[in-house]
């Protein structure tokens, strides 16, 4: 597995975190995710484009990256858990890219896609957060 990152400032600044090749551990995306979190990094974007397999490792990463994320936004930390009970939020702060066909099932089997929003491109993404 690879992982890139970099940070598009096309109006608000959003990290682009990219992975090649399976998810299979967390430790990597998630170092990758504290790096660039502990540079200022508040909205990411996780490109999974190139990703064919999420295992559960890689899972617990996306949400220890969630969490990481979400608990630096008072306002996101106190109003997520209502809302995902009552089924309207998404996460204001991390966004996934075209998943394959398999990480999208591993996805909406563990109900990320609930409260993270799937775009089908990078730019889509990165417009997304406005």
């Amino acid at each position: 597995m690879e992982i890139t990152f970099w940070q598009e400032t096309s109006g608000k600044p959003v990290t682009i975190l990219q992975v090649r090749g399976d998810l299979t551990a967390n430790e990597p995306l998630e170092g990758e995710a504290r790096k660039a979190f502990a540079g200022g990094a508040r909205d990411m974007v996780l490109d999974l484009s190139h990703t064919p397999y999420i295992s559960s490792a890689g899972l617990r990463a996306i949400h220890t990256i969630y969490m990481l994320l979400r608990s630096a936004d008072p306002v996101d930390e106190s109003s997520a858990v209502r809302d995902i009970a009552r089924g309207t939020y998404k996460s204001p702060h991390l966004k996934l890219v075209k998943p394959s066909k398999n990480g999208l099932k591993a996805l909406t089997t563990a109900g990320y896609d609930i409260f993270l929003e799937l775009h089908n491109s990078l730019p889509e993404a990165v417009a997304s957060f406005g």
